[in-house]
């Protein structure tokens, strides 16, 4: 709405999608609710058009004070983060489940962080690697996150093969036995 005037909220999904899914994860059924609370605040306003042969839809754009707004907050202080990050916290007690237990989490959490680059990747590579340059402003704003997002999930993956090595190198500080569903069981 800041970038484009007059977009539904499918268009946004798909801005979403394609310019902030590595960094920002907004489910559709958020999307209409932030909308019509943007919209009671005065920040965006609305007009319905009528199709044939499609549903209707509602187009969306930014008002002055919406605009302000989030110039306002471009301008603020860096905020820091307030980071939640459920991997690393589920990582801080791998070794519940032992030196083979813990590699098979951080495997399957390797296998994932590829799944995702591999969509930036090809993100990257349908809008961002004609050479030809940025077609606009946003455009080159959005490349930003998108190579953040993409060194992310490259150092995720790097980091995933690290901490499986210190785990081979490090099986004598796994006790002999490990709690496996509520049981005791002896390992080798």
């Amino acid at each position: 709405m800041a970038e484009v005037p007059g977009v539904s909220g499918y268009d946004i999904m798909k801005i979403f999608d394609l310019s902030m899914t590595h960094y920002w994860h907004a489910h559709p059924t958020q999307i209409y609710p932030t909308l019509d609370r943007m919209q009671e605040s005065g920040l965006i306003k609305s007009r319905n058009v009528v199709q044939r042969d499609r549903p209707n839809k509602r187009l969306y754009t930014i008002t002055p004070s919406g605009e302000r707004l989030l110039i306002e907050w471009l301008e603020s202080p860096f905020e820091g983060i307030n980071l939640k990050h459920p991997p690393l916290l589920r990582c801080r007690f791998l070794g519940h489940l032992g030196a083979d237990g813990a590699i098979a989490v951080l495997k399957e959490e390797q296998r994932s962080w590829a799944i995702h680059l591999k969509r930036y990747r090809e993100i990257e590579k349908d809008y961002f690697a004609d050479d030809k340059g940025y077609r606009d402003v946003n455009a080159m704003f959005s490349m930003f996150t998108l190579k953040y997002g993409i060194d992310w999930m490259e150092e995720n993956i790097k980091w995933c093969g690290w901490a499986i090595g210190e785990i081979d190198r490090n099986r004598a500080l796994f006790p002999t036995e490990k709690k496996q569903t509520g049981e005791k069981a002896a390992t080798n």
